[in-house]
């Protein structure tokens, strides 16, 4: 065979990219702001996750003062982000790209006595009264579980796009906090190119996701006397806690490109010595 062979029209099948809209260090972990009023009015607007983490040796009893002080948080680390699947997109009614992302995060806990531990959140969380000793390790403010049930609120960022909210998922059948979920809406107007309506209406538009930069913020402030049920309390740490990453969400669809160009091999009409 040739090794000179003359250029020719190639058709590629491809999956181009239109589009795209790079979210930049956007905060997934987090919790909503809410007013001083009476009751407390959800704001709309962010702040950091407060964890109240269980002081090591700590435990819940109905002294009055709880002198069982246990030994406080020194540090927290992120050791890891676990995530529950691929991140999951969708385009909304060619208007809006929807991407939603089910994670858990696991945490190493450094103590003040030099002693250690892993948190796994959400499944060591607890809301405040509902403490359990043998799957609780940290509480989280009413606003985020309610303290009654135990149920999950939902925490919004609907202030400024792209919008954004986080809650935290129940399985039922295992009673226990299965994931964070953490969804962002972005408008189609948000991206890097207009698309054209005859884009808009392709039936192969899909929205591809690209994660990267994971940083956590973690901020270790006071001790917290927390009420571990309707008649106990139990020393914890208040923790100040934030996850950000880059989200790079791309507009695709699959094409036959045609380019000019000579394929690396192209096979021959030479029959082979064995026939």
């Amino acid at each position: 065979m040739s090794n000179d062979l003359a250029p020719e029209t190639l058709d590629i099948f491809a999956r181009r990219i239109l589009a795209k809209a790079e979210l930049l260090q956007m905060q997934e972990v987090f919790q909503e702001n809410y007013s001083t009023a009476n009751p407390p009015v959800p704001l709309g607007t962010k702040a950091p996750l407060t964890l109240y983490i269980i002081n090591h040796g700590a435990d819940a009893n109905a002294d009055s003062p709880n002198t069982d002080y246990g030994s406080p948080v020194r540090c927290l680390k992120l050791c890891k982000r676990v995530l529950d699947g691929d991140p999951r997109n969708t385009i909304l009614c060619t208007q809006k790209s929807r991407v939603i992302l089910d994670f858990e995060l696991v945490l190493i806990v450094e103590y003040e006595d030099n002693t250690f531990d892993v948190l796994t959140l959400p499944r060591d969380l607890s809301a405040f009264t509902q403490y359990n000793a043998a799957t609780t390790k940290a509480f989280v403010d009413a606003t985020v579980l309610n303290p009654t049930a135990g149920t999950p609120i939902i925490q919004h960022q609907n202030v400024a796009l792209p919008y954004e909210q986080l809650v935290i998922k129940y399985n039922q059948a295992a009673t226990a906090y299965a994931n964070f979920e953490y969804t962002v809406t972005i408008p189609l107007s948000s991206f890097s190119s207009v698309l054209r309506k005859c884009e808009l209406d392709d039936p192969t538009l899909q929205s591809y996701i690209v994660l990267r930069n994971l940083t956590p913020e973690v901020d270790v402030l006071d001790q917290y006397l927390a009420s571990a049920s309707a008649t106990t309390t139990i020393w914890t740490t208040m923790v100040k806690f934030s996850l950000f990453e880059d989200i790079i969400d791309k507009l695709g669809i699959d094409q036959d490109i045609q380019i000019i160009g000579t394929p690396e091999y192209v096979c021959d009409n030479t029959p082979c010595d064995c026939c």
